[in-house]
């Protein structure tokens, strides 16, 4: 049943960001068709720029749940499997802290940019620094599950399946 959950959320997360890059293009096309009319409208600048700070965010979480950052494994790859999966974990928990550091520090920045509004728009700029400490939560989400995954691996349960997210 959690697995199902987390492959809905996970289809659900990609549409989003999907619809978001969508939204964007038109957005930017739109500036610029307006713009070569003569009459350009910066406001579909400013709201494409948001969106994106928020489709790096939540694509940042749909690479790490596919493994899809960049890693050397040169070292690794030759260790026991269970050297390995104890580095994972160990790295899955420095991870963790450091996402756990990014959300509360990335929230006090919202907050401090609550007042302040994008330059065309009567929109809070929180709107685009949340951006960082949900995409934050969903990585530590996913690094969780990773370790989580680890450690039922070296205990001889299930087999290491952080990517079923």
């Amino acid at each position: 049943m959690l697995k199902r959950v987390r492959r809905i959320a996970a289809l659900g997360e990609e549409a989003l960001t999907s619809a978001l890059l969508l939204v964007i293009v038109i957005l930017v096309f739109i500036a610029a068709l307006t713009r070569y009319l003569g009459s350009p409208i910066n406001w579909s600048v400013d709201i494409a720029q948001a969106l994106f700070v928020w489709v790096v965010f939540i694509g940042a979480n749909q690479a790490m749940r596919s493994s899809g950052h960049i890693g050397v494994r040169l070292v690794t790859d030759r260790l026991p499997p269970v050297t390995r999966t104890l580095i994972e974990i160990g790295v899955g928990l420095i991870v963790a802290i450091f996402f756990i550091a990014i959300i509360v520090y990335g929230i006090q920045v919202s907050i401090v940019n609550y007042g302040r509004i994008l330059q065309s728009l009567p929109v809070s700029y929180s709107f685009v620094t949340l951006a960082v400490p949900c995409g934050a939560l969903l990585m530590l989400i996913t690094t969780v599950q990773g370790i989580v995954a680890n450690v039922q691996t070296l205990r001889g349960g299930a087999s290491n399946d952080s990517s079923a997210a």
